[in-house]
Order: structure tokens, then sequence, then C-alpha cells
């Protein structure tokens, strides 16, 4: 009988130091957590005591050339959005020369002599440069959006 008092007193003892020691960690949390929140109502009690208009810190009721403004709304930066094009342009290029009748059409055969364009109302240039267009290539850079750097808008009351 006597070994299951000991056995009893001593399980006894070990509870009992088991609640205080949870109690004091307990009452050392709450002690932390109390610190903690009167430093963020410090903090926050200084920040409404010195607002700040500037646009890089985010504040509240703020006042600036006699408007207050609520808060500042950050946007951050857009990147531009292009895309490239083709570009095709043209070149004119002699490459012959023929006889041109007055209605502005070339003699078939490039004639030279007597008798040329006489259907077509005679010669209006002998050796007239014939033209054709020559592609050319070329690259551009078309913006879709363009981009915009970060800013802060102001948002009155």
């Amino acid at each position: 009988m006597s070994k299951r008092v000991a056995i009893c007193v001593v399980s006894a003892i070990i509870i009992l130091l088991g609640v205080v020691v949870n109690s004091n960690d307990k009452s050392q949390n709450i002690n932390n957590f109390n610190s903690l929140e009167s430093s963020y109502k410090t903090n926050t009690i200084e920040v409404k005591d010195k607002p700040t208009c500037d646009g890089t810190t985010v504040t509240y009721s703020c006042e600036l050339d006699d408007i207050n403004y609520l808060t500042y709304i950050y946007h951050p930066a857009v990147p531009e959005i292009s895309h490239p094009e083709t570009v095709t342009t043209y070149r004119k290029e002699v490459t012959s020369y023929c006889t041109l009748c007055s209605d502005g059409t070339y003699s078939p055969s490039c004639a030279t002599g007597r008798g040329a364009c006489s259907h077509h109302g005679w010669v209006a240039q002998w050796n007239a440069p014939i033209y054709r267009n020559i592609p050319e290539y070329s690259t551009k850079t078309v913006i879709d959006t363009p981009g915009q750097e970060a800013y802060y808008e102001k948002v009155p009351e």
C-alpha cells in the first residue's frame, strides 16, 4: 500500500509542476503579445500623426494642397507590347526602252521606223523607258500597347 501512495504522491507532484510551468509559459506569451500589440499601436499612431503625401509611402488621411486624400493606389509598371511587321515598298527600275504611242501603249515590236504606232495615234516618244517595280522588304516594330512606368494614384475623400 505504501508503494501505491508514493507513486500517487510523485505523480501528483509531477502534474502540479507541469501546470505551474504551463501557466508561466502562457503568462509569458500573453506578455509578449501585449508588448507586440502596444508596439503596433505605437507605430500606427506615429503614421497617423505624421502623414506623408509623397506617394512613395502609402498613407491614410493625409492633406496636400488643401485636399484630403484617403490613400494612394499603387499601379505597377506595364511593359510595352509590340510585334514586328514586314513592310513592302517598291523601287522603280528601268528594264528596257521602247517606242511609246500617243494612246499610252508601247509598240509591240518597239518599231522605230515609218508607220510605228499608226493605229495608236502615232508616236508620242521614241526610246521611252519601260519600268518595273522591284519589291523591297523591311521590318518595323509596331507598338500595340505603350509601356507605362509605375505610379501612385491619389484617391481624394
